[in-house]
């Protein structure tokens, strides 16, 4: 059984126009990103991932993805904690909520 589709995250800030450039090249690249993560993870280089979540986190709260700064900021603390169950369930979360942002995109249409 097919559930129902995710939910779109949009921007807070979509309606900044300085803004503008940074999301759509925020978002463009969050597929790199998340894979950036989910490699880190399958290496247990728990210090550098704790670092590129932390930086992953501060610009999605900057751009107006707070979900996704969340869960972010998270998994710095699940690395922190060396929690691996924890850091595994974190990068999920952050895959799910990427996917969510990037269908909430005005550019996804």
């Amino acid at each position: 059984m097919i559930g129902p589709a995710p939910k779109p995250i949009a921007s807070t800030r979509a309606d900044d126009p300085e803004l503008e450039e940074r999301i759509d090249a925020f978002v463009f690249a969050l597929g790199d990103r998340v894979d950036g993560l989910q490699d880190l993870e399958a290496e247990g280089a728990l210090a550098p991932l704790e670092a590129a979540a932390v930086a992953f986190g501060d610009e999605s709260s900057e751009l107006g993805y707070e979900p996704l700064a969340v869960a972010a900021h998270e998994l710095a603390l699940a690395c922190r904690e060396r929690n691996p169950e924890a850091v595994h369930k974190s990068v999920v979360d952050i895959t799910e909520l990427s996917k969510r942002v990037r269908i909430g995109h005005r550019g996804a249409a």
